[in-house]
């Protein structure tokens, strides 16, 4: 059996040409706000690789068609506060779908961002990490190295964390009933 996955490894890397670049293809839709400063409404990025022609349909009755190197942003403005299922789906060559669901009411309870900044330096990397939100609400944050904590209180709130190496880490926010919302970040540890 072994063997068989090895042959197979290697046909694969004969039958691809030496430089040839990997099929372009949309992945995934990530949703950040935008602050009142640059306008207003939901940042949207289209993650993925290559260069696409799509067309994203907002959920709202706007479409729109572009042909940009993924990954790609750009801001939109949701005029009402409803529920939209966004969706992008690539033109050929480029592959793939991808749908989300954003949430446009206001946070009366619940998270929208994760902040992490490094901590007292201490013989171990770490963090300070900052949920910000409103309201009391239970928060389940995955450190992104296998670790989570639950926080019970009101928001913002504040933990430390350390990493017990560097690296790159996602983290994640999510909440449980009756709040709203999850937020992610990226922390870089050195």
């Amino acid at each position: 059996m072994r063997a068989a996955c090895i042959l197979t490894a290697m046909v694969v890397a004969w039958l691809i040409p030496a430089g040839a670049a990997a099929q372009p293809r949309i992945t995934r839709i990530e949703f950040t706000p935008a602050t009142v400063e640059e306008g207003g409404g939901v940042w949207v990025a289209l993650l993925g690789t290559g260069t696409c022609t799509y067309s994203i349909d907002f959920g709202d009755g706007q479409k729109e068609k572009r042909t940009k190197d993924l990954p790609d942003r750009m801001r939109h403005v949701f005029e009402g506060q409803d529920a939209y299922e966004v969706v992008a789906r690539g033109e050929a060559p480029c592959e793939g779908v991808a749908r989300a669901k954003l949430d446009v009411r206001p946070i009366t309870q619940g998270i929208w961002a994760i902040k992490a900044e490094p901590s007292a330096a201490t013989d171990m990397p770490g963090v300070t990490i900052t949920v910000e939100g409103k309201g009391t609400c239970t928060v389940l944050i995955d450190f992104g190295d296998g670790k989570d904590q639950k926080v019970e209180g009101a928001l913002p709130a504040r933990v430390t964390h350390t990493y017990a190496s560097t690296g790159s880490y996602d983290l994640v926010a999510r909440t449980e009933a009756p709040c709203r919302g999850e937020a992610r970040a990226r922390v870089d540890v050195r």
